[in-house]
């Protein structure tokens, strides 16, 4: 399976240790598809039902679209590397705008 900057897929976070998101859940792929074609792992954002407004740069939130039923908000500051063998079935995509916020959201956490 090819895994697409910007694409979503279900992703199997389990375990969980503290505070970390788990279970099945939607998340972004990040890493890009070069580096996906070589590498063991992807790095990804996970996606939350849980709306927190007004929380960029460590929440965005995604309209629902495709198979992704809900409006979820992606949580940036939980980004993670991960094996490809947890990351199941695209269910959609982002717009390059999306993307686009998010990466820049993502710059401002890491500087």
């Amino acid at each position: 399976m090819a895994f697409c900057k910007g694409d979503i897929h279900l992703v199997n976070f389990n375990p969980a240790k503290g505070g970390e998101i788990g279970k099945l859940r939607p998340a972004i792929i990040m890493s890009n598809s070069d580096d996906n074609a070589i590498l063991e792992t992807c790095i990804v954002i996970p996606l939350s039902t849980v709306i927190v407004e007004d929380a960029l740069p460590y929440r965005y939130t995604i309209s629902k679209r495709d198979a992704l039923h809900q409006n979820s908000d992606a949580c940036i500051n939980e980004i993670r590397a991960f094996s490809k063998t947890r990351i199941k079935e695209k269910i959609a995509s982002l717009s390059p705008t999306e993307l686009e916020v998010i990466q820049k959201s993502l710059c401002k956490l890491l500087l």
